[in-house]
């Protein structure tokens, strides 16, 4: 073989050899997150006093419910609702004064 056809035939083993390398992927960094701390609810606890004391929106609860009963058994006459008033209240303090 002559000069030209050796440098043709190591052109085309050179070509042979090379081979077409794919893009890299550029590497991405993962995100750094926080862990979300897991904190368990507060709920208000029922402030339950204790036995045989009753809190004073309670007693005003009871004294209104009460005089409203008597008010309707009137079928709620005028005039008498002060009256009623100072009736339950002073039934409902005997009864809390007795327990």
């Amino acid at each position: 073989m002559n000069k030209k056809q050796e440098k043709e035939n190591e052109k085309k083993v050179s070509k042979k050899k090379t081979v077409k390398k794919k893009a890299a992927k550029p590497k991405v960094a993962k995100k750094k997150t926080a862990k979300k701390k897991v904190t368990k609810k507060r709920v208000a606890k029922k402030s339950t006093p204790s036995k045989g004391l009753i809190s004073p929106r309670e007693r005003y609860e009871m004294i209104a419910t009460m005089a409203y009963y008597r008010a309707e058994s009137r079928n709620f006459e005028p005039g008498y609702d002060v009256q009623d008033w100072l009736d339950c209240e002073a039934i409902i303090d005997d009864m809390l004064s007795k327990s």
